[in-house]
């Protein structure tokens, strides 16, 4: 049987060995196959996977088209990452390390960095949603309104996020596996108590379901027409979401911010919204709109929602119009 403390003697002179990089015997290896899940739970139940289902369901997908995309997604990324780390799993060893047969000592820099860089990135995303969390929470808290648009706060609490995280790393391996132990339960019990949430404000499991329905459809649909001496128009219709058993809608005010003649955007106040809006002129909300922008999509047409009354009112976020190329009117 090989000797691995043998080996490493005898190699510890060469240029390639580190104590990082080097074999760990089995007696050193402390994550079990429950810290393990535990990663995987914390790498498939996040709030980007959440985002991933909802943008679906807003982008005309019914909940269970979402959900089995989403299902997939996850089993086919765990065949390469199973193959990828089962040598590591079973002999202790780093990928650097198992990369070098395949592009030898030198090529491995690369195929490191590669997996470095995307590792960067998706870092980012996870800490920039992080700091939204700890932005809305923070506004919450203090009763500030949550903006939408790119604010200092919001940097803020991704620099608060990133300084827990680099904690975390700072402190080691063990950590981070004790944080994973920590919130792998944590993550499914909230899910099953965001789901019973929904359950018991909606009424019944089938209501939550159904309201995808309303998600998959335009809030906002833009329609081009002509006028008579040629002049383009656009009008707006919109579609709210309404409550499941009453129908009404659940937003009570909008505004819409248009791209201007100047080659800024404008916006209107806050309008009343009482049962959806059909065949609204633009121009009658902001005789300034630049419909030539519109039309030809090259500026996008952007809409708020806000429901309640100070100091409890609640925003959506500003998005633009769902139909860019503009349907004709009938």
């Amino acid at each position: 049987m090989l000797d691995l403390q043998k080996v490493q003697k005898d190699i510890k002179d060469s240029p390639l060995y580190s104590d990082d990089l080097a074999p760990l015997p089995h007696a050193r290896r402390t994550w079990t196959t429950f810290d393990i899940a535990a990663l995987w739970i914390g790498i498939a139940v996040c709030i980007p996977t959440y985002l991933l289902a909802s943008y679906m369901i807003r982008s005309g997908l019914l909940w269970w088209e979402a959900l089995i995309i989403v299902i997939l997604g996850n089993l086919l990324i765990t065949i390469p990452m199973v193959l990828n780390g089962r040598a590591g799993v079973k002999y202790g060893l780093p990928f650097p390390v198992l990369a070098r047969a395949a592009f030898g000592t030198r090529g491995v820099h690369v195929a490191t960095l590669l997996r470095g860089f995307v590792a960067c990135g998706w870092f980012g995303v996870q800490t920039w949603i992080g700091g939204l969390s700890i932005y809305a929470i923070a506004c919450t808290l203090w009763g500030i309104p949550i903006e939408t648009q790119l604010t200092g706060g919001q940097f803020i609490g991704f620099g608060v996020f990133w300084l827990i995280n680099a904690y975390f790393i700072w402190r080691g391996t063990e950590q981070i596996r004790f944080l994973e132990e920590l919130a792998a339960p944590l993550l499914i019990l909230v899910g099953l108590l965001l789901i019973a949430w929904g359950w018991y404000n909606a009424g019944s499991f089938s209501a939550v379901l159904e309201q995808s329905e309303q998600l998959s459809r335009p809030t906002m649909k833009v329609y081009e027409a002509n006028t008579s001496w040629g002049e383009r128009t656009v009008t707006i219709a919109l579609n709210p979401i309404r409550e499941y058993d009453t129908r009404l809608v659940r937003a009570h005010h909008y505004r819409l911010f248009t791209p201007n003649l100047k080659g800024s955007e404008d916006s209107t106040d806050w309008l009343l919204l009482s049962g959806g809006e059909e065949g609204r002129d633009i121009r009658s909300l902001l005789p300034n709109a630049n419909i030539s922008a519109i039309v030809d999509s090259l500026k996008p047409l952007r809409i708020q929602l806000k429901t309640g009354a100070y100091p409890n009112e609640s925003f959506s976020s500003i998005y633009p119009a769902e139909v860019l190329n503009l349907a004709q009117q009938e």
